[in-house]
């Protein structure tokens, strides 16, 4: 979903905050999910390919707003869904026995910290 957004972001936001952040999420999302998703798929798990539901009304929600209402949306969510991450990613990484699933996801957690707190900055 942050790829998606991120690129929605540089495409609908007004700021040059909102819009670097948008190229920041596609770039380090984008690895992320490559790196997660080989890590799970190494350790015997299905990678989804699709967004949930809620995540896709999320995209087709913001893709109506534009200029200043677009970036005060796109960062409250940014902060809401980062937060979620962060505490998902932590649980996770203190649950999982998989070796490689374990640091693939201690390596992402500096990562969303990162994005959490400059999507509070926005």
């Amino acid at each position: 979903m942050e790829v998606e957004l991120g690129q929605l972001a540089q495409k609908n936001g007004s700021s040059d905050q909102v819009k670097e952040f948008g190229q920041e999420m596609v770039t380090d999302h984008t690895k992320l999910n490559d790196e997660l998703g080989n890590a799970a798929k190494k350790e015997g798990f299905q990678v989804p390919t699709d967004l949930s539901a809620k995540q896709r009304a999320q995209i087709q929600s913001l893709s109506k707003v534009s200029g200043k209402k677009f970036d005060s949306k796109y960062a409250q969510l940014m902060v809401k869904d980062h937060t979620e991450d962060l505490a998902a990613f932590k649980k996770a990484k203190s649950t999982t026995g998989k070796p490689e699933l374990k640091k693939a996801i201690a390596d992402a957690i500096p990562v969303i910290e990162h994005h959490l707190e400059m999507a509070k900055k926005m």
